[in-house]
This record gives C-alpha cells, structure tokens and sequence, in this order.
C-alpha cells in the first residue's frame, strides 16, 4: 500500500511545475510592487517550494513575510503552555465523561493502527476531543507524506527563509487566536467530530492520498470540498469557525498591509479558494489575484 501511495504522489509532483494553482500575484489598486499568496500544507515536505514556479522569484521580491502566526514568536516553549491550556478539558468533560466505554475501544484501536501499540486512549483522557482531532489528523496526513520533517514544517520553512533573506516576518494570528479557533466549539461538537473520523478511519487513507494529491497538483477547489466532507468533521460551522471568520479578519489586516508594502502571505491552502476564500475576497477588495504561472 506503501508503494502505491509513494507512486500517485510521485505523479502529482511531477504535474505540480506544469498547472501549480498555489502562488497567486496580488496586484493592481494603485500598488507599486505586486505582492504574492501561497497556500501551504501543513505536513506537506519543503521540497514543494522547489517546485513551484516563481516562488522564489516572489519571495525575493518581496518586503514582507506573512503567514497564519509569527512561528518564531508563537511556536515557543511559553506558547505550547497555552495550547495545552486550551487542550485540557474541564474536569466533568473529560474523553471518559463524554464517550461511551465502545466508542473509548474504537478509539484507542486508531489510535494504536497509527502509532503504535504503546499508544493508548487513557493517555489523551484529560483533554477536548479536539485535541485528538488534531492527533489524528496529523498522524493520517503523515502516512501519505512520510518524508515529512516536523523540523522542517512548511510554513515555519518559509518564514525561516524569508529571515534569512532579511524580510520583516508577521502574522494574522497568535496561538490564543488559533487555539480558540480549534478548541472553542462546545465538548459535545467535538465528540461528535472525533467519532466521524474514527468511524470513518477506512476512509481516511484514500481521502488523505486526494488531499495531498489535491495539494500537489495545485486543485484548490478539490482540497476545499475535502475538507468540508461530513465524514472528515466538516460542515457549516466547522467552516465558518475555522475558514471564514478567520479570512475575514485577515483580509482586514491585509486591507491595512498591502497599500504600504510588498508582501509574500503564506497560510493554509484551504484558505485560499471559494466564495469566502482569500482570493475571492481580496478580488472584492478591487485587487487583481491571478494564478503565478512561471
């Protein structure tokens, strides 16, 4: 299974130089320089960049870094205390308080198929359902790109090169921001999104293989229905929680941001397409955004 997997995403890199959808030129409004939006994936291997036609000309043409956080400022031992501040689950709303004893067996025999059978559920039992959520997103998306380097994480690489280069480093968000965007919906909600993903776990190999071939042949329109899929925890308010409100308060930032410099922004891809996505709504904006074609 291994080797096929390894074989379509061999495929979809090989088309990613030739119709890539993921950088877009930001122009027009009356700015002097254009500025450019990526979309990343968050498990997806550096080596992506490489393949992206005119990434590194935007990047070096750029003032700015931007992307969903400040990763130098907010991937910080301090920061990872406020996440699992947000992670832990009040004390009458535990895994064992909101899941029954069959669902808990469910649970723990994904959790050990994909780590191991030292994993175990009663390790994870004080915090939100999110956070195994988070767990076993991670972990899936992993089992189609396993070269990923978690030192070399997409986003963070970016940011890092962009310093490098000398360019002045940002972010939407801080990681109070994110996490009330992960953790703040009810227990219950959680739960409910927790055991679709169990429930459907012989699903989530073929739909992690979509969403990473998706990525890599730039199709930001197949990435999005993915993710809204009701057996992959999506829906109406998953996407308003987690796409949209955060979209509309980053395009205000960026309403504020592009007029007085060239900016590289840098976030989720999932981010980018539909009606509510950042290319549509900086189009409405009065901004140009056309795909980056070489």
């Amino acid at each position: 299974m291994k080797k096929i997997l390894l074989s379509l995403l061999a495929v979809a890199v090989a088309t990613l130089g030739c119709n890539a959808q993921l950088l877009w030129e930001i122009s027009g409004k009356g700015l002097e320089k254009p500025s450019y939006l990526f979309g990343t994936h968050h498990v997806a291997p550096v080596s992506v960049l490489d393949s992206v036609p005119g990434f590194a000309k935007a990047l070096a043409s750029v003032d700015k870094v931007y992307g969903e956080m400040n990763m130098s400022q907010e991937n910080t031992p301090q920061k990872q205390q406020v996440m699992l501040g947000f992670a832990m689950a009040p004390k009458d709303s535990t895994l064992t308080a909101v899941l029954a004893p069959a669902q808990l067996d469910s649970l723990d025999k994904v959790l050990k198929s994909y780590m191991g059978p030292m994993a175990a559920v009663n390790q994870f039992a004080p915090m939100k359902p999110a956070m195994l959520n988070v767990v076993l997103a991670m972990v899936q998306s992993q089992k189609v790109f396993p070269t990923f380097d978690p030192t070399k994480q997409l986003d963070t690489e970016i940011q890092t090169r962009g310093a490098a280069a000398g360019k002045e480093i940002g972010g939407f968000e801080t990681m109070e921001d994110q996490c009330q965007a992960i953790f703040g919906n009810s227990i219950i909600s959680q739960a409910n999104e927790l055991m679709d993903l169990v429930r459907n776990d012989d699903k989530v190999a073929d739909t992690a293989l979509k969403m990473a071939q998706a990525y890599l042949a730039g199709d930001l329109n197949t990435m999005l229905s993915i993710m809204e899929e009701p057996t992959m925890g999506g829906s109406d308010e998953w996407a308003e929680r987690m796409i949209n409100k955060r979209n509309a308060n980053w395009v205000r930032v960026m309403a504020a941001l592009l007029p007085t410099a060239s900016v590289l922004i840098a976030v989720g891809a999932g981010h980018l397409p539909g009606e509510k996505g950042l290319i549509n709504m900086l189009r409405n904006e009065g901004y140009t955004v056309k795909a980056v074609e070489k």
